[in-house]
């Protein structure tokens, strides 16, 4: 049936819960969706999660009562509910140094729905000495959830508590680019991931392999890590804390228990054999993967790394020129390399690098960038332009610069609107060169806090009393 055949209703459902089959599974009709169908089919889909989410997620449901907002009749009435992204990252730190991980999944509890709240205070935490102990605890006690978190730069980590569902309707969105088949409902068994970071582990763009396997591979034995261990949460965490602390000067009060400063000492040792393992790798690669095609999604700085060592040993044009490289944009306030593109392209074999405007608060949000430079928003995902002192909207017209705040209706469990710390430029009227209906980010996008010497204080875009109770209800937290 084409999609012309099928209803708007039909289309709303399959937005929210299959949204790769509303392009009947092909790239080129995801990528040339109608601009005036995908706002209303937005709309309605907004709406309907706005009925279903206002009234089941706790800190959701006590912002919009104190807004007294009942219901969605436009875009922008959803602003006010946006939350700080920082929102993820609340609770009181103390909790993870006490391994008070029950408190924990407490106040992780407000921000999802009742069932998956029940889940998460029934789950026995009691045991966990660490971050890898609750994530492993939490994947075994509720196996329709999996929990990430962020590399937590500030020192304290975001926890964001995705379904399993949420993760595979992402997965099925990139299948759709990688694929590229018409229609293709079957792994290829000649593709195969190469990732040149940890096998598995609990950051979230480590914790998408899962899905990527599932929905890209034939199995697990398609799937190539650089380092076959799994990434320790701990130690990152204890990383984000000493480069905190060093940053504050705080550095000679920071207190490491000894059961982190022994699992440290494993961590290092494991750090020291990295060299072989890499070795492995790339003898692997020049030997199985060499001229076949493989998708590869990692961050800018494991992919210019890769690159970079590969060329050392003499590797160029390892894969199919057809393979697809993918990549996030923006560095984080690291300034990249000259060069760092042509890099990865010159080791890999491909003559493009796929880009995309991606947060780990958006799990179905990967926004691609297009041949023009520009990043065209995903049809999963609402994007709003508001202004950078007061979080306001503005206008859905023009050209606007401003900050960036999205919707992800992607997120089932969890109230997916939140604002971002990115400056952005976007273009609602005038279509891209290239062809794509789609609104974009014109340019690049630039941290606030990188713009403002270090300092960006997020407005909420709700009355400061609203927004105020519905944080101290989020992080008061019962013994």
């Amino acid at each position: 049936m084409s999609l012309a055949e099928v209803s708007e209703e039909k289309k709303v459902q399959l937005l929210l819960n299959d949204p790769a089959a509303l392009a009947n599974h092909s790239v080129q009709a995801w990528q040339h969706l109608p601009r005036a169908q995908v706002d209303a089919i937005q709309l309605a889909a907004l709406k309907q999660r706005f009925a279903a989410l206002r009234d089941r997620v706790p800190v959701l449901k006590k912002l919009a009562d104190a807004e007294d907002l009942t219901r969605i009749d436009k875009l922008d009435d959803v602003v006010p509910l946006l939350f700080e992204h920082t929102v993820f990252k609340s609770y009181p730190p103390s909790l993870l140094d006490k391994k008070s991980f029950g408190q924990i999944n407490r106040w992780l509890g407000k921000l999802v729905t009742p069932e998956m709240a029940e889940r998460l205070a029934s789950a026995d935490v009691g045991g966990c000495q660490g971050l890898d102990d609750w994530f492993a605890a939490m994947d075994r006690a509720v196996p329709e959830m999996r929990i990430s978190h962020t590399s937590g730069t500030s020192g304290t980590v975001s926890f964001l508590p995705n379904s399993v569902r949420e993760w595979e309707k992402a997965a099925s969105i990139r299948k759709l680019f990688v694929w590229r088949q018409e229609g293709a409902d079957m792994p290829d068994p000649n593709l195969h991931t190469v990732y040149p970071y940890f096998h598995k582990g609990y950051l979230s763009h480590v914790r998408a392999n899962e899905f990527m396997i599932r929905a890209l591979l034939p199995g697990e034995r398609n799937f190539h890590a650089a380092y076959p261990e799994t990434l320790s949460s701990d130690m990152l965490h204890l990383g984000a804390r000493i480069r905190a602390a060093h940053a504050k000067g705080t550095l000679d009060r920071l207190e490491i228990s000894p059961e982190l400063l022994q699992k440290k000492k494993a961590f290092d040792k494991l750090q020291a054999e990295m060299p072989q393992h890499l070795a492995a790798f790339f003898d692997e690669a020049a030997s199985r993967l060499r001229g076949k095609r493989v998708y590869i999604g990692a961050t800018w700085n494991l992919l210019h790394g890769m690159a970079r060592a590969g060329l050392e040993r003499g590797l160029q044009g390892m894969f199919h020129p057809d393979s697809f490289i993918t990549t996030t944009g923006g560095a984080k306030g690291v300034v990249q390399p000259d060069g760092w593109r042509e890099d990865v392209m010159r080791f890999t074999g491909v003559d493009r690098l796929n880009e995309t405007y991606a947060m780990s608060e958006l799990v179905s949000g990967s926004n691609p960038r297009c041949e023009h430079g520009n990043f065209h928003f995903t049809h999963t995902v609402i994007p709003f332009v508001l202004d950078p002192e007061t979080s306001k909207p503005l206008p859905r017209e023009g050209r606007v610069t401003g900050r960036a705040a999205f919707y992800d209706l992607g997120a089932d469990i969890h109230w997916g609107g939140f604002i971002t710390g990115d400056e952005v430029t976007v273009e609602w009227d005038q279509p891209c060169a290239c062809g794509r209906p789609s609104r974009y980010v014109t340019g690049g996008v630039q941290r606030y806090s990188e713009k403002n010497g270090g300092d960006d204080k997020i407005t909420c875009a709700a009355t400061e009393n609203s927004h105020r109770e519905a944080m101290d209800f989020l992080n008061t937290i019962e013994q």
